[in-house]
């Protein structure tokens, strides 16, 4: 859908894409004199993410009936498989939050559609190498359980589903 045919709202002057809020289309209306590091990569990041949260946005991007860039849908389905297989060594600092990554992954691709089914086993295996006898999940193997961890690995077993998997989840321990 070309952007002319999108109906934009005007507020305090700015014209914002109707499902974006002005003020999430504009610089943030507070912002501290103090410049740090922190504030220089906020302004970086603003500066990225405004073109396509403002009216102002390239006409030849396709998008979808709210004015948003259409999901690369393909492109998300291979990396959100990518990332159910064996991470490249540079990500061991991401270790304590396989369970998320994990979790993340799976609702991603069961909300697009695809058979989450095929990665049961696995998923069984690697939260059964996280869990500690206190029936509790860590982050990595031969990590102290601890509730976000076990949150992640719960809903993950739940969402590959499959009596295997429930198994797993010790209800009384927890």
């Amino acid at each position: 859908m070309a952007l002319s045919t999108i109906r934009n709202v005007q507020k305090d002057g700015v014209s914002a894409l109707p499902s974006v809020p002005s003020l999430f289309a504009t610089w943030p209306p507070i912002r501290d004199e103090l410049e740090t590091e922190t504030s220089e990569l906020q302004d970086e990041t603003v500066q990225e993410c405004l073109p396509f949260l403002h009216a102002s946005l390239d006409p030849s991007v396709d998008r979808e009936e709210h004015g948003l860039p259409r999901l690369a849908r393909d492109k998300h389905i291979r990396f959100l498989h990518q990332s159910l297989e064996k991470l490249p060594a540079d990500y061991v600092g991401f270790d304590a939050a396989r369970p998320w990554i994990i979790y993340w992954a799976l609702t991603a691709l069961s909300l697009l559609g695809q058979d989450v089914e095929p990665y049961r086993e696995r998923v069984i295996q690697t939260f059964s190498s996280m869990q500690n006898l206190a029936g509790g999940f860590g982050g990595g193997y031969g990590q102290i359980s601890h509730c976000a961890a076990s949150y992640a690995a719960v809903l993950s077993l739940a969402v590959v589903g499959g009596p295997e998997s429930l198994d797993l989840i010790d209800r009384k321990a927890l």
